[in-house]
């Protein structure tokens, strides 16, 4: 009896778990959150953004020359300002005789189906012809969007427009012996305006 109550309790020692390991097993694991250093952080955002969509980085501005810079810009959104107006009359003129054409078919079908010396048979003709080719003249003017193109080149014309304000506000500043300190950012909030907003591509057809 004796060496069998040895055996059990020499069991339940070597099943025993000490005190240090039942704590370190039992305790909850700590979530460890380790916090990435700030410059990867803003190296990994830079990596998703498009090339397209950021500004130009310069290293050294001391050797700028600010009123040059600001003159040169001030011709380029001039002859933006102008081309974009010129697109923006166009598309509006083409838009605008399409509707009058449209107009001007319904104006006609109606009138000469009020003449009564027109016979009959040349009224139901034209009743089959003049809505077909106003459908037509309407699916085109659906097709080349005129109108839509109109709204972005006038959209286009008020970005050039501002733009061209801010620069020679600036030119006054500087040519009044003030020194402003935002040319370069200007230049890139304009950049990315003009990514942003301004079509690549917009043709008549």
């Amino acid at each position: 009896m004796t060496s069998q109550t040895a055996q059990s309790s020499k069991k339940e020692e070597g099943n025993e778990i000490p005190e240090k390991e039942k704590s370190s097993k039992d305790a909850p694991k700590e979530s460890t959150i380790v916090e990435m250093n700030p410059e990867l952080k803003q190296e990994k955002q830079e990596k998703k953004t498009p090339f397209l969509l950021r500004g130009v980085h310069i290293k050294d501005a001391s050797q700028l020359n600010q009123l040059e810079l600001l003159k040169e810009l001030k011709i380029k959104y001039k002859n933006e300002l102008e081309r974009w107006t010129r697109r923006a009359k166009l598309f509006k003129a083409l838009n605008f005789s399409l509707m009058v054409i449209v107009l001007l078919i319904n104006f006609t079908q109606v009138v000469l189906f009020q003449i009564p010396s027109i016979p009959q048979d040349l009224k139901h003709s034209l009743a089959t012809i003049f809505p077909v080719v106003g459908s037509l003249f309407i699916t085109i003017q659906q097709k080349l969007a005129w109108q839509t193109k109109s709204k972005k080149a006038k959209k286009s014309t008020a970005l050039y427009s501002n733009l061209l304000k801010h620069i020679e506000h600036r030119i006054e500043i500087i040519e009044h012996g003030v020194v402003i300190d935002d040319v370069i950012e200007l230049c890139n909030l304009s950049l990315l305006k003009e990514v942003e907003e301004v079509p690549a591509i917009l043709v008549t057809y």
